[in-house]
C-alpha cells in the first residue's frame, strides 16, 4: 500500500517528528511504501520561542521527504496537494496536535481523493487557549474517514468536543515504545538519580516536583534530580524556585533541547522518570522512559494512567500534590524495585507494527 504521512518529520525536531519516523519504519517493515509530506517551515518565529526547529541527527532522507508545506502560506497547500496527487496514496496519515494546523490540513484533506484519510490525534484540546478551537477541530476532522487517538481519555475528549457525526469515526490506539534506543541501554544505573525530561511548559508541573524535593532530600541527602528540556517561557522561574528551596546542590538543570545521544545518557543515569503533569492527553515521555527500562512516576491526569501499571511499570499520584509526589519517590528509593521485566513485557505488547495496522485497517 502507498501511504503518505502529512505533518512534521525529520529533520524537524521533537516528539511528533520522531513518532512519524518510527511509524514510517513500521509501515516499511510490513511491506508498505511510505513518503513524508513534510513542512518547509513549521512555525513562524513569533509562535516558536525555541532556539531552533531542526535536529541534524534525525535522518531526513531515509524516506522520500517532500519538505513543501508552510501552514500559514496557502500557496504551499496547493503545492502539497499537487505532490500528493502525483504520488496517489491509498492512505494518508495526518499528525494532529495543534489547532494551528487546521486550515492547511482541512483544506488539503478536502482536495485529495483517497479511501483512507486518517487523523492521528496526539491530543484533541491543546494545553494553551486557542480562540475558535472547536471550529478548527471540526474543519480539520470532518473530511477524515478515521480518527485514531493515543489514549482512551483522548477518545473521550473527542466525543465531548465534537458532534457525533465526526466523533463516531474515533478509535482508541496507543503510543508504542521507541526501539531506536535499544542499542544504547545501560545496565549500570544510579539508584538515586531522578529524571524530569521533555519540553517544559507550565502544565508539566515542574514547580510541583521542585516543591516535593526538600522532603525527598531530607530522606535521601545524596539524591539527584536531573531536569532536561527546553523551557517555553522564562527559565528563571525554576532557577529561582530551586534557590529559594535551597536544593541547588541536588538539582542539575539542562534547559535546552537534547540530542538522541544525550537522551540516552540521561536515561541511563536514572532510576525513575517523573511526570508531575497538571493536565495531559498522553505522553511520549513515558514511551521513551520505558524504551530504556526506566519506570515512571506520573500523575493521574488525562491518559497518563493508561500507560502505567501501578507497582509494576511505575506509580500514579494525584496532581498538584507535592507531598504525595515526595512520598512516592521516597518509597521507590527505599524499595529499589526491579521493574525491568514488566516494562519489557509492556513494550512488546504495544508495538509500532500494531499501531500501523490499526491506522490503515
Amino acid at each position: 500500500m502507498k501511504i503518505a504521512i502529512l505533518g512534521p518529520a525529520p529533520p524537524f525536531r521533537g516528539g511528533i517528528s520522531r513518532f512519524a519516523l518510527s511509524l514510517a519504519r513500521a509501515f516499511k517493515d510490513t511491506g508498505h511504501n511510505v513518503q513524508f509530506f513534510n513542512f518547509r517551515e513549521q512555525y513562524p518565529k513569533l509562535l516558536f520561542p525555541g532556539k531552533g526547529q531542526y535536529d541534524s541527527e534525525l535522518p531526513a532522507n531515509e524516506f522520500v521527504n517532500h519538505q513543501i508545506l508552510t501552514p500559514w502560506l496557502p500557496k504551499t497547500w496547493k503545492a502539497t496537494i499537487h505532490e500528493l496527487k502525483i504520488y496517489r496514496p491509498e492512505a494518508i496519515i495526518v499528525s494532529w496536535f495543534l489547532p494551528y494546523f487546521a486550515p492547511a490540513y482541512g483544506y488539503i484533506l478536502r482536495q485529495i481523493t483517497c479511501s483512507r484519510k486518517v487523523i492521528l490525534a496526539h491530543n484533541i484540546a491543546s494545553h494553551e487557549k486557542w480562540l475558535g478551537e472547536k471550529y478548527f477541530l471540526q474543519y480539520a476532522f470532518k473530511p477524515a474517514t478515521k480518527i485514531v487517538t493515543l489514549s482512551k481519555a483522548t477518545l473521550d475528549e473527542l466525543h465531548r468536543k465534537l458532534p457525533l457525526y465526526i466523533s463516531k469515526k474515533g478509535v482508541s490506539g496507543f503510543h508504542p515504545c521507541y526501539d531506536m534506543y535499544n542499542d544504547n541501554i545501560s545496565a549500570n544505573r544510579k539508584d538515586n538519580t531522578l529524571f524530569f525530561f521533555g519540553l517544559i511548559k507550565p502544565y508539566k508541573g515542574l514547580d510541583i516536583l521542585l516543591q516535593a524535593m526538600p522532603k525527598v532530600i531530607e530522606a535521601f541527602p545524596e539524591v539527584k534530580l536531573i531536569i532536561a528540556g527546553e523551557v517555553y517561557g522564562n527559565k528563571n522561574i525554576y532557577t529561582e524556585q530551586i534557590q529559594v528551596l535551597g536544593i541547588e546542590n541536588n538539582v542539575e538543570c539542562y534547559f535546552r533541547y537534547l540530542s538522541d545521544p544525550e537522551i540516552s545518557y540521561f536515561f541511563n543515569q536514572s532510576c525513575l522518570c517523573i511526570l508531575p503533569y497538571k493536565s495531559a492527553s498522553q505522553s511520549g515521555v513515558i514511551a521513551t522512559s520505558y524504551s530504556f527500562g526506566v519506570p515512571v512516576l506520573a500523575t493521574k491526569v488525562g491518559g497518563l494512567g493508561e500507560y502505567v501499571i501501578e507497582g509494576k511499570t511505575g506509580y500514579l499520584v494525584p496532581p498538584d500534590n507535592p507531598s504525595a509526589l515526595a512520598e512516592a519517590i521516597i518509597n521507590h528509593l527505599q524499595q529499589k524495585p526491579d521493574m525491568s521485566q514488566a516494562i519489557n513485557e509492556y513494550t512488546k505488547r504495544y508495538s509500532w507494527k500494531g499501531l500501523a495496522e490499526l491506522l490503515i485497517k
